[in-house]
């Protein structure tokens, strides 16, 4: 195919191609042929009119449709492949000359972003010493007694913390409303779960008590609640209160944390695995801070297609984890008290940051000469097989189809290990 091709700015490439008359006449046939054997034609049963009669009936702008589309995939290939194009991007897509015979496309495509990388050697970010205090241990063994509390039933008054188990039927001007009531709901007092306003009310009922509960909607609220006053009946079955195991080696014993049977080796595993947990945040806060100020040094034009597909990529595996929890993104907005617009923007700058601490790293790497090794790969496999309890021949196999990405993404891993030790 013929091809002329302009650099253009902003990382984009246009190429205008001409499609070969014979090619372009060969897709428009088969295209004919294809709506041919689906057109219905009075007197005949669909498909089974004679072609020439068929011809007839045939929907021109749709047979050209289906024609531009069939040639359209070989000939971005044909683009490609051989002017040695690495798209980011979709491309856009403009039929520039068409007619019979003449068939002339242009794509649009974006490029890799344009990076000239500042100083990303020596840089005075400092490194955090981790520090784990016994108020810190004593503050997280508390917490495992208290998610591995139990709870019993109490006579007396409910309190904040504890759990009032009710019925509940709300109204507003004295209708019913749909998802306004429940039977034998648990609620934890003071975990603000329900509206505003709902469970303070609740404090001090004892069970077997009737009480009506009055709130009003937020203003951010579902739009025919929103700002509503509502009254919800309430009847009150039990009132239980969290009674904490004592801490002893018995409690310990029970916990069958690997290696871990007496109080003070308890006190030794919290404080490592806080060590850990703060040492993986100071490391996650110093590459962050790393990017930032490598690329303020830097020039890294990116384009607004890639930053737009890869928002909208973040958006489509957000809705999809929302919707595993039931959840949609009209009640997530509602929940952050977000608009969508805030949404998405803060999307594009999350889109944004991504796409250029990647190319830092892609810089960084061949500047530094960074290569992945087989070895490299053949250590990270034996990990994943001791951390899976698996063969390391069953990983290799699982790995397989997507070995290249497996092995891109340990490269990238590497270079900002790298990255780390080149910075202080």
């Amino acid at each position: 195919m013929e091809r002329k091709v302009t650099q253009l700015e902003n990382c984009r490439v246009q190429v205008d191609v001409v499609v070969p008359t014979e090619v372009w006449k060969a897709a428009q046939e088969k295209s004919m042929k294809k709506l041919c054997a689906e057109v219905t034609v009075d007197g005949f049963r669909k498909g089974k009119a004679p072609e020439a009669v068929a011809r007839k009936h045939v929907n021109y702008e749709k047979m050209l449709d289906n024609a531009i589309n069939s040639v359209l995939p070989e000939a971005y290939k044909d683009v490609l492949e051989n002017e040695k194009i690495e798209p980011y991007a979709q491309p856009k897509v403009d039929i520039t000359k068409i007619s019979d015979h003449d068939l002339e496309v242009r794509f649009v495509i974006v490029t890799a972003p344009k990076v000239e990388l500042g100083q990303y050697k020596d840089l005075e970010i400092g490194k955090k010493e981790v520090k784990v205090t016994a108020k810190e241990v004593e503050e997280a063994i508390e917490n495992l007694r208290i998610q591995n509390a139990s709870l019993v039933v109490k006579e007396a008054e409910a309190a904040n913390g504890d759990t009032v188990v009710f019925d509940f039927a709300g109204t507003v001007d004295g209708k019913a409303f749909e998802g306004g009531s429940a039977q034998n709901y648990e609620l934890v007092l003071g975990s603000h779960s329900f509206v505003p306003g709902f469970e303070e009310q609740l404090v001090g009922v004892k069970a077997g008590e009737h009480r009506d509960v009055k709130v009003t909607f937020p203003e951010n609220y579902v739009p025919e609640l929103a700002s509503k006053e509502a009254v919800f009946a309430c009847d009150v079955h039990e009132v239980k209160e969290r009674k904490l195991p004592e801490l002893s080696e018995e409690f310990v014993k029970d916990l069958a944390i690997k290696g871990v049977e007496t109080l003070e080796a308890l006190k030794e595993n919290k404080k490592e695995e806080l060590k850990s947990q703060k040492e993986a945040q100071n490391k996650k806060e110093y590459i962050a801070k790393l990017y930032e100020k490598i690329a303020k040094g830097s020039k890294i034009e990116i384009p607004e297609e890639m930053v737009e597909e890869q928002a909208n990529n973040m958006q489509k595996d957000m809705e999809q984890r929302m919707a595993q929890s039931g959840l949609n993104l009209e009640s997530y907005l509602q929940f952050t008290g977000q608009t969508k617009e805030q949404f998405v923007a803060k999307l594009k700058e999350d889109a944004k940051k991504d796409i250029t601490n990647y190319f830092i790293l892609e810089e960084v790497a061949r500047k530094e000469s960074f290569e992945v090794s087989d070895k490299d790969v053949e250590e990270e496999m034996k990990k994943l097989a001791k951390e899976y309890n698996m063969k390391l021949e069953d990983v290799k196999k699982a790995l397989e189809k997507q070995f290249d990405q497996f092995k891109h993404n340990l490269r990238m891993t590497k270079v900002e290990e790298k990255l780390v030790e080149l910075n202080k």
